[in-house]
């Protein structure tokens, strides 16, 4: 597939999805959303590529919803396709980001498995602040950073620094903004050179709840597959 609001680039065994419309920031419109599906896709089904990076061209990495699309794409745009797949994706995806990481860009990295943050990132839950909705974080965010400084993100729509969200473990590293990229690509070596069967399991139970009978039938499955025999009831 050819993309005109993304680069999707294959290292090895790492792939990079790159949000590609720096003269707007990388704001985020329906393509770029349908785009950034189609190439987890594509992602999803080459078993030579082992992680993902998920990065903006320019300055930042994505300063929210792209505004001058029209109003009529808003329901497609809300659906919850993208961000489900990204959730859900079965690989690791490590976000790098920096500048601004706002509204739909602050959902996007947040959904990722691990940030990296540069030192000038500025992040901000910013929806309800224009009137609408970081409706892919009301279920996610209070996971990671706890359910009171969800509540703070959310309802005051306040922007923090990269020093702040590493404080609430919003993001995993902050280093100079011009390393994000060798931060990644460090961090996706290391996790390539696992197993990846471990690998994909441990995310896929890491998504359920501990203790749940989907939690367990999630690791039993997961023990089958990697250990074989050994584990056939």
């Amino acid at each position: 597939m050819t993309y005109q609001k993304i680069r999707l680039e294959k290292k090895e065994k790492i792939a990079i999805i790159t949000l590609n419309q720096p003269d707007k920031l990388n704001a985020i419109s329906l393509a770029m959303k349908n785009e950034i599906y189609e190439a987890l896709g594509e992602i999803e089904k080459d078993d030579d590529i082992l992680v993902c990076i998920l990065t903006g061209a320019g300055r930042s990495f994505c300063s929210g919803h792209d505004n001058d699309d029209p109003l009529e794409t808003l329901p497609e745009f809300a659906s919850l396709k993208e961000e489900e797949r990204l959730y859900h994706f079965s690989k690791p995806i490590i976000a790098a980001v920096k500048g601004y990481v706002l509204g739909d860009g602050a959902q996007q990295a947040m959904l990722c498995d691990m940030v990296i943050a540069g030192d000038d990132t500025i992040i901000g839950f910013i929806g309800a602040e224009i009137g609408a909705l970081c409706y892919g974080a009301y279920t996610v965010l209070p996971t990671v950073v706890g359910r009171q400084q969800a509540n703070e993100l959310l309802m005051t729509c306040k922007r923090i620094s990269a020093q702040e969200a590493y404080r609430i473990n919003l993001v995993n590293q902050v280093v100079p903004s011009d390393q994000i990229m060798s931060a990644a690509l460090e961090m996706a070596g290391r996790i390539a050179k696992l197993p990846p069967k471990s690998i994909q399991y441990t995310k896929k139970a890491l998504r359920v709840p501990l203790a749940s009978d989907h939690h367990r039938n999630v690791v039993e499955v997961a023990w089958k597959d990697i250990m074989g025999d050994l584990f056939k009831s």
